[in-house]
């Protein structure tokens, strides 16, 4: 049956736009995308700026556990991971609880940037069968998949439906940083708080996702 997963973002990246927005939104993805500490604690103080009653302010409380989003293939010692170094920054401004590697990437698959349309990139079941869950004994309440470029929404679904299997009793929902807007021709505003629900339609490995 298809189920439905929370996410949130803050940013948007327009990926064809050519105005002068546009332009720095791909600045500011390439800056996420390398881990840029400058970029994230600008980030961060977006999120601080908005009310009490926000949801993406909701969604950070209780102090939930944050789940870093793997890259496209396993991690190599010492490699750089901008998504556990987002986390990081995250929990150190009281956004989070912990950090957990609970995702991890256990075979290659292709980088989605590589590809120019959406039946090019990855599906969400060839992500799902490249992942693994390291799971503790603890009970946990709430959990934060954590992403820098959020695009189709298929690694995050991915991850979402490995951590349903270790966690059927948690809050699951995902966080990233910025969105990607392929069809933009010009971007008004980069800073755009978001908090939506995709769909996951298991019969046609599909993610539905709200405009």
């Amino acid at each position: 049956m298809p189920f439905e997963i929370d996410f949130a973002t803050m940013l948007e990246y327009a990926t064809r736009g050519k105005n002068d927005t546009a332009l720095r939104s791909r600045q500011v993805a390439g800056n996420l995308k390398a881990g840029n500490a400058r970029v994230i604690e600008r980030l961060i103080y977006h999120i601080e700026q908005l009310p009490e009653d926000h949801p993406i302010t909701v969604m950070f409380q209780g102090a939930p556990v944050l789940v870093p989003a793997p890259r496209s293939a396993p991690m190599v010692v010492d490699g750089l991971w901008p998504t556990r170094i987002l986390c990081d920054h995250l929990v150190g401004a009281g956004l989070g609880g912990s950090v957990q590697e609970f995702v991890i990437r256990t075979k290659r698959v292709p980088k989605s940037s590589s590809f120019s349309s959406a039946e090019q990139r990855p599906s969400c079941s060839t992500h799902y069968e490249s992942l693994s869950v390291a799971t503790p004994e603890a009970f946990i309440e709430k959990i934060i998949v954590v992403d820098d470029i959020f695009t189709l929404g298929r690694t995050s679904c991915a991850c979402v439906r490995r951590l349903r299997e270790s966690f059927p009793d948690a809050d699951i929902s995902v966080f990233a940083a910025m969105r990607t807007r392929g069809f933009v021709e010009e971007l008004d505003e980069i800073v755009r708080p978001s908090y939506n629900t995709m769909v996951y339609a298991p019969e046609h490995d599909k993610v539905r996702l709200p405009d």
